[in-house]
């Protein structure tokens, strides 16, 4: 039996491609929880520093929502028109010119 060889084309930007495609939420948490395994793993904090951003990036982590808050619809007012405060300015006191 003959032994085949398979050639492959893969494109370079294929990873940078499926990385966009990934939804936000997913990033963010990989993202964190490297962070959180991180400060774990760094011996040169000290144990109270390191439980502070521990504390902190778990916090973080877990307010990662999937969904975007969306803002409040605001409609107009059109019976009535906005009234502008205009600021006063003060002139400046011009000195008289004298010769040298």
């Amino acid at each position: 039996m003959q032994s085949a060889k398979k050639l492959v084309l893969v494109d370079e930007f294929d990873r940078e491609y499926k990385r966009l495609q990934r939804p936000g939420d997913a990033v963010a948490k990989t993202g964190q929880s490297l962070q959180l395994s991180d400060t774990l793993r760094d011996q040169s904090i000290a144990d109270d520093k390191k439980v502070r951003q521990y504390v902190s990036a778990l916090h973080r982590y877990l307010n990662v929502r999937k969904e975007v808050p969306t803002e409040p619809k605001v409609e107009p007012n059109f019976g009535t028109t906005p009234v502008r405060q205009q600021r006063r300015r003060r002139r400046r006191q011009r000195q008289p010119w004298a010769p040298y």
